[in-house]
């Protein structure tokens, strides 16, 4: 199957390069037998396009010729970037420069109508910084003048317009620098009232001092919170110490102190004076009476004092108590003043940093602005000195290169002109060529015998049929019609069926070789395919059988084998067809006849009268060398029947008149050509006598 497709695939490829091939040499035939108009159109064009051109030359003001060459060098900056040079050319094709250009020379109408086509401004190539001015004029001094006042007023343009474009960029700028100064004045005065407001005139150097001083007071409350914890111990120990002893002992150990060593006193006096004296003795009595006043004083002292719980022992070390009591309590006072003092400090550091915090990020905002500004002023500055500059070098960015010396007078005829003429003729000449051939291929007719050479891949041409005004002599007719109508058998030899199209207008498909396939000995039968409508009119008298009526040559009526004076009964068309293409003489007319088949329509049979047409065709061939089919009418090619007929026969004879078949017709039917389905074709209406007879196109 992939066999089969690609071969299929290949024999359209091959029909389509065929096709291309036949229609590359239509076009070449048909430009070929229009080449003198063609070649008269170019022709003409030439004359004309030369015409014309001497014409528009004398009338025209473009005889001389001149060129200024200017350099464009401006100073680069980067506040103003230069004009382009695409700008610089728009400023030199300005209208104000062109009526300045009027009013200082003084320019007629007609100089004045032309002006602008007189001055061309254009960058020269492959230069970026320069660009030419071109004159033209009627003579040599008006184009000198012309160009040489034209690049005055140029530059002078364009030195007001790039200075008035650059002072509006400096007051631009001059204004921006004011704003900025204004702007650079208002963040000193907020730089100062932060100063004002807090107190500090440098916040990153005192928060730095503050810093320090908290890490320096950190330790110094490590230390002193370290001291502070073993003076409380020491106060605590010593106030323990301090509050066993009752505090009016603490208050009186002087005075108890010296009745206890007046009691001790008086008691030894005692103690001796019982020993060496005896109660009477007043010595006795008189150390008793001492020691019992002191006791009684002493008791008295205690008494009076709320001395209760006293006891001698309370005496020992307290002086020390007291001491180191006292001694605590201050160094206690004294660390705790001093942490109070610490504390008291550490707070204001704290505020401190917390009034720098607040103010820090606000002061490096400020600080910030103002340098932006003073940045800014300085800028403003530097770009303000260079815009002056660059006003000051605008009348130095175009650079003469040269004035007009000479000027060349135009040719009449240059290269260019000539060129457009020449190719403006092969253009018309070629445009005729295209409108002539499509017109030719699409509307035109068949042209003869020269033109169905190009058409051989897709059909045979087996004759001609000169026309009937033709100088031909009757034995000339004769042996062209013999020769003719023998090639085609020749030709058609192994076809059973053959279709034949009128594709001139004429009858010829229904009526030609009768003669000649009698004299041939050939039996043959001509099927008609006419209207059912028509029946009556074409074959009133002529005898029907089965779906067909029968004509022996033109003789009508029954005309099998005859018993008597009664004819004999036919029962079938196939029976009556077989007897009449016999060769025992019992047919009336040996070797043809004709067999007309009706039809509802002429441009298409229906479904049943093809099936009918094919199965008595089919058993036609079993008695016929040829049958042959046509059509009471001319056929059109976009006809539904030509398609029909084309399937059920082995091939078709084209009847194609000179001058008289359009090619688009013959384009369609062209189309029907396959390798199952071969093609035949007979011109009608040659004139060409000698080709004909010489047989030079006849295949």
């Amino acid at each position: 199957m992939d066999t089969l497709d690609n071969e299929l695939s290949v024999q359209a490829e091959t029909r389509q390069m065929q096709k291309l091939q036949m229609y590359q040499k239509l076009v070449l035939f048909t430009l070929y037998k229009f080449k003198w108009s063609i070649l008269g159109v170019f022709v003409l064009v030439i004359a004309a396009g030369i015409i014309l051109r001497a014409v528009q030359f004398k009338n025209s003001s473009r005889k001389f010729e001149g060129a200024v060459t200017l350099f464009y060098t401006p100073r680069a900056s980067e506040e103003v970037k230069p004009l382009s040079i695409n700008h610089v050319l728009g400023v030199f094709a300005r209208q104000q420069i062109f009526h300045q250009l009027v009013e200082e020379l003084h320019l007629t109408e007609k100089q004045q109508k032309v002006l602008k086509q007189s001055i061309e401004v254009k960058l020269l190539r492959d230069h970026h910084d320069m660009f030419v001015i071109t004159g033209v004029g009627e003579s040599d001094e008006y184009v000198k003048q012309l160009l040489n006042t034209f690049v005055a007023i140029g530059i002078r343009n364009y030195e007001e317009y790039r200075t008035a474009e650059l002072r509006n960029f400096l007051e631009t700028r001059e204004q921006r620098l004011r704003e900025v100064q204004i702007y650079q004045k208002t963040q000193i005065e907020h730089l100062h009232a932060l100063h004002r407001k807090y107190g500090i005139i440098h916040p990153k150097e005192e928060m730095g001092t503050v810093k320090k001083m908290q890490g320096e007071q950190s330790a110094t409350l490590a230390e002193l919170n370290v001291k502070l914890s073993d003076a409380r111990y020491r106060f605590s120990v010593a106030q323990r110490n301090y509050k066993a002893i009752p505090a009016p002992v603490i208050k009186f150990h002087v005075t108890l102190r010296q009745y206890i060593q007046e009691l001790r006193r008086a008691s030894r006096e005692y103690e001796k004076a019982k020993l060496m004296f005896a109660e009477r003795n007043p010595r006795f009595v008189e150390a008793k009476s001492a020691y019992e006043a002191v006791n009684k004083e002493f008791e008295n002292f205690k008494k009076r004092n709320n001395i209760t719980d006293f006891a001698e022992s309370m005496l020992q070390g307290i002086e020390g108590v007291i001491s180191r009591y006292h001694e605590a309590e201050v160094a206690l006072q004294q660390l705790e003043l001093s942490m109070k003092s610490l504390q008291a400090e550490i707070a204001l550091v704290k505020e401190k940093e917390k009034k720098l915090q607040h103010m820090i990020p606000e002061h490096e905002q400020v600080e910030q602005l103002q340098k932006t500004a003073n940045k800014n002023v300085s800028l403003l500055v530097e770009e303000l000195t260079r815009v002056r500059s660059s006003i000051a070098h605008v009348p130095h960015d175009i650079i003469i290169n040269e004035r007009v010396v000479s000027t060349k007078a135009f040719s009449m005829f240059p290269v260019k002109i000539l060129a457009v003429i020449f190719i403006g003729g092969i253009f018309f000449s070629a445009l005729y060529a295209l409108v002539v051939v499509v017109y030719d291929l699409v509307y035109g007719k068949i042209s003869g015998i020269e033109e169905v050479s190009f058409h051989k891949d897709f059909f045979d041409t087996v004759g001609v049929i000169p026309h009937e005004n033709a100088n031909f002599t009757h034995e000339q007719r004769k042996v062209i019609n013999n020769e003719m109508f023998y090639r085609f058998i020749l030709r058609i030899k192994n076809t059973q069926t053959l279709f034949s199209c009128s594709l001139d207008g004429s009858f010829l498909s229904s009526v030609m070789f009768d003669e000649q396939f009698t004299l041939a000995k050939r039996n043959t039968i001509l099927v008609r395919l006419i209207l059912a409508s028509e029946v009556e009119k074409i074959c009133g008298n002529m005898q029907k059988i089965g779906h067909f009526y029968y004509s022996d040559n033109g003789n009508t009526g029954f005309n099998y084998t005859r018993k008597g004076n009664d004819a004999e009964a036919v029962d079938h068309e196939l029976e009556y067809l077989r007897g009449f293409s016999s060769g025992d003489g019992k047919g009336y007319g040996y070797g043809y006849g004709f067999a007309f088949f009706p039809v509802r329509s002429l441009f298409g049979m229906d479904p049943d009268e093809i099936t009918l047409l094919r199965e008595v065709v089919e058993q036609l061939k079993k008695d016929y060398q040829l049958v042959r089919i046509s059509r009471e009418k001319p056929f059109d090619a976009s006809c539904l029947l030509v398609r029909q007929l084309h399937d059920i026969c082995d091939a078709t004879l084209l009847y194609i008149g000179k001058l008289k078949t359009p090619r688009a017709v013959l384009r369609r039917v062209l189309k029907l050509h396959d390798e199952e389905h071969r093609i035949y074709a007979i011109l009608t209406g040659v004139t060409d006598v000698e080709k004909v007879i010489e047989g030079d196109y006849i295949r």
